[in-house]
């Protein structure tokens, strides 16, 4: 099999021509602060790559990590790990070698037509195996978890804060795939989930599932252990699919033929599990956040303003937190607000254009109903809207 170009490279053709030696090594010491956990000086290393894309979803990631400094939460530690196996191509490595298994199973097994297509129309069928590897939740769930990516990574590979950071990771390990009905919002920062192999609701952390489902929607993901209150999470925001595909892959011995299975018949498209904006910091979707911070009537124009290259997500989540601030979000869409201030620009344009004196109740109410890190941005917001008094 081809070498597999990692995530920051899918939208760059022939991006190695335009790399000099030193470049490359640049690469090679962005890759290990990450591998450490040093955000910030991964980021630094990459922004100085010139071939290296700065609106790739990669530098995104990078660059939001980097704005909250070390203090993150353990859930947020434990997905920058699983994202980091997903990127892990280290040939020697065992990581490196379940991700090249984990591939060749999702490309034969589920994204087949794709390959299939590639070769008719005389493509480069890499760019097929790149934007599975970067974008295929169906290709992340099997190396990060059936495959072991996840335990290989923390065993071989992470080093520094983000070794020392891994133990709510590892509790992951072991976490079944399962079909879920996702509920209401609930206070305290709380989504109600339904789990319809044990026939009962669970209360879970809310980190923005409800934006891509709707309320009562239903979903194939993996809970996990969040190290919040003894909620727990999803590990990666989930997949909507029918009621009954959920059904189907709830409580089943074999939960991957039957989502093979609902694919084979049409039940499922296989395209709707290739997901370019990854998320760590929530489950809100980029591209859902566009949506909930457009105007109805604005939003085809925004989004092929998006298409054409113009940065549309942080100035819809600036808009989502200038209704925030004038009453024009829902308590139970907290979530929204909370994926918002975690765009560093929107956050710099709120500070700068929203705080006002005597604001400080109005984003405290906010943060009380939001998790970190989002909590701690949003009373940062408050305690200059004290200062400005």
């Amino acid at each position: 099999m081809s070498r597999i170009p990692t995530p920051g490279f899918r939208r760059l053709p022939r991006v190695a021509d335009r790399m000099t030696a030193a470049h490359f090594d640049l690469v090679a010491q962005s890759l290990a602060a990450e591998r450490s956990g040093d955000a910030a000086c991964a980021l630094e290393l990459h922004s100085r790559v010139p071939a290296l894309h700065l609106r790739s979803r990669h530098h995104v990631l990078l660059t939001q990590l980097a704005s909250l400094g070390d203090h993150l939460p353990d859930w947020v530690w434990a997905r920058w790990i699983a994202y980091q196996a997903v990127r892990c191509e280290d040939p020697e490595s065992d990581t490196g070698q379940a991700q090249r298994l984990a591939l060749k199973y999702a490309i034969e097994t589920f994204h087949d037509d794709q390959l299939a297509d590639c070769h008719a129309d005389g493509g480069d069928p890499v760019q097929v195996l790149a934007r599975v590897a970067s974008e295929s939740w169906l290709f992340h769930q099997v190396l990060v978890h059936e495959l072991g990516g996840l335990e290989r990574f923390v065993d071989e590979i992470a080093t520094g804060r983000l070794a020392e950071h891994a133990e709510l990771a590892r509790s992951w390990v072991g976490a079944p795939l399962g079909g879920y009905q996702v509920g209401a919002s609930l206070p305290g920062g709380r989504l109600r989930v339904h789990d319809p192999a044990a026939g009962s609701w669970l209360e879970v952390l809310d980190l923005g599932a409800r934006s891509d489902v709707g309320d009562d929607g239903w979903v194939l993901g993996r809970l996990v252990p969040s190290g919040v209150d003894d909620l727990l999470m999803f590990d990666t925001p989930p997949i909507a699919v029918p009621e009954p595909v959920a059904r189907d892959v709830a409580g089943a011995p074999q939960p991957w033929t039957r989502i093979k299975e609902a694919l084979d018949e049409g039940r499922l498209v296989e395209r709707h599990f290739l997901r370019a904006d990854h998320e760590l910091l929530t489950d809100v979707l980029s591209i859902d956040l566009l949506r909930i911070g457009t105007a109805a009537a604005d939003l085809e124009r925004v989004t092929a303003q998006l298409r054409s290259g113009r940065d549309e997500i942080p100035r819809a989540a600036f808009r989502i937190l200038r209704r925030a601030v004038d009453g024009g979000v829902r308590q139970s869409d907290a979530s929204h607000v909370a994926a918002a201030v975690l765009q560093p620009s929107a956050r710099a344009d709120a500070r700068r254009m929203l705080v006002r004196e005597g604001q400080y109740d109005v984003w405290a109410r906010w943060a009380a109903l939001v998790h970190e890190p989002a909590r701690g941005l949003l009373l940062d917001l408050a305690e200059a809207g004290r200062a400005a008094g």
